[in-house]
């Protein structure tokens, strides 16, 4: 059996860059090698993409110059009709191959320019099959405004919200101007609209910590969200997909058992036990995500509060058209048993493989690796239909 060449996409330009990486790293190291060949492929801060052995070694991170120098500068070459896939290599060797051909890209990007649509729409461009979340479905699920809108639509509860926008870059701006007027009741969450994994989010209790708040969101994101903040909160996560029979499935309910009064950035990705398990010295596959904090599996809640979740997750899933495998995270008071959709991250870290492996399902973090690639070439064969020109009746220019 010929193996199938998988690009891996990770890095990028976004604030999870260095999280991309570890994904990244872990996806080849639990790659099933008797059915795949894996490719990294590291797209640095500046957005220039790059592959190489080196990439293969976490000690080589950060990547320098000398490293860089060992690597092959690449890009996708386009054009080639129903030919495979390829790379080409834009610093060639003297006499060294031109060209890399793969089968499909797996993406393990996190963030802006990788989770939210850009790079899923070159390779739809590019006819080339990849893994995860459709273009579109990327884009809204890393909107949470757009996201919001679509429950409100199809009836899945969420919190309220306020939206300001960013000024235009030339102007300037009085952050007071921009909240006065609003009916607010403290305390409120402030995050960007469209950025992931607790980036930049924050509580305010009074006006003048809302307009650091603001001021400190408009640094990442040009859209804020205002929402009132739950109290007695607690939250849950549940992962969603479709199985190789083109079922839709939830994981297993995890609860995460936070430090603070809600999960910031360094909650999920830089506890000091969890630096331990994915430190430079050695890159393990953490048996609990990115980090070791604390999870609750199969959370005491209510028959109406789990089927609230797990009934949310696949109508949300199903309406956005069921391609990838997001994790969908909830925020619950805790004395009212009170539930709302909070938002979707359409590419988790470590792909939430945890809550798979402790699911009824069994699926561990190489055989959901699989089931993702496998998912993307189904995708990919689905959409690819040859255009036809004289059935769509649309051809103007004609030969005489």
């Amino acid at each position: 059996m010929n193996k199938k060449r998988v690009a891996v996409f990770f890095g990028g330009k976004s604030f999870e860059h260095d999280v991309s990486i570890l994904t990244g790293l872990q996806v080849m190291q639990v790659l099933d090698i008797t059915k795949y060949e894996p490719i990294p492929v590291y797209v640095d801060v500046d957005g220039k993409w790059w592959t190489g052995k080196a990439l293969l070694d976490m000690k080589n991170y950060p990547i320098d110059e000398n490293i860089r120098a060992t690597l092959h500068h690449i890009a996708i070459s386009v054009g080639r009709g129903d030919l495979t896939p390829r790379f080409e290599i834009l610093n060639p060797k003297m006499f060294g191959k031109k060209f890399i051909e793969f089968d499909i890209a797996f993406f393990a990007f996190h963030g802006s320019m990788g989770e939210n649509g850009p790079m899923q729409g070159v390779m739809e461009a590019s006819n080339i099959p990849y893994t995860g979340a459709d273009v579109l479905s990327s884009a809204i699920y890393m909107s949470k405004t757009d996201t919001k809108a679509i429950c409100r639509s199809i009836g899945i509860k969420v919190l309220d919200e306020i939206v300001l926008k960013k000024p235009n870059i030339n102007e300037s701006f009085d952050v007071k101007s921009l909240t006065k007027g609003l009916k607010i009741n403290f305390p409120v969450c402030v995050k960007p609209a469209n950025l992931g994994s607790s980036v930049g989010v924050s509580k305010a209790v009074n006006e003048d910590e809302l307009q650091t708040s603001i001021l400190q969101v408009f640094k990442l994101d040009n859209e804020v969200i205002i929402e009132p903040f739950v109290e007695n909160l607690k939250e849950y996560n549940v992962a969603v997909m479709k199985n190789l029979d083109g079922e839709i499935i939830t994981s297993v309910i995890e609860s995460p058992v936070e430090k603070h009064e809600f999960l910031d950035f360094k909650d999920k990705y830089l506890a000091s036990d969890g630096a331990k398990k994915t430190g430079p010295a050695k890159l393990a596959v953490p048996t609990e995500g990115l980090l070791s904090m604390g999870r609750e599996y199969n959370p005491q809640i209510t028959d109406e509060m789990k089927h609230f979740i797990e009934t949310s997750a696949k109508k949300l899933f199903g309406y956005m058209g069921a391609t990838g495998n997001p994790r969908i995270d909830f925020l619950c008071n805790s004395k009212t048993n009170e539930l709302w959709l909070n938002e979707v991250n359409p590419i988790p870290g470590a792909f939430a493989f945890y809550l798979w492996e402790k699911s009824e399902h069994k699926i561990n973090y190489a055989k959901l690796v699989d089931i993702i690639i496998q998912n993307g070439f189904k995708n990919f064969d689905a959409k690819n239909k040859n255009i036809d020109l004289k059935t769509a009746s649309s051809i103007i220019f004609k030969k005489k």
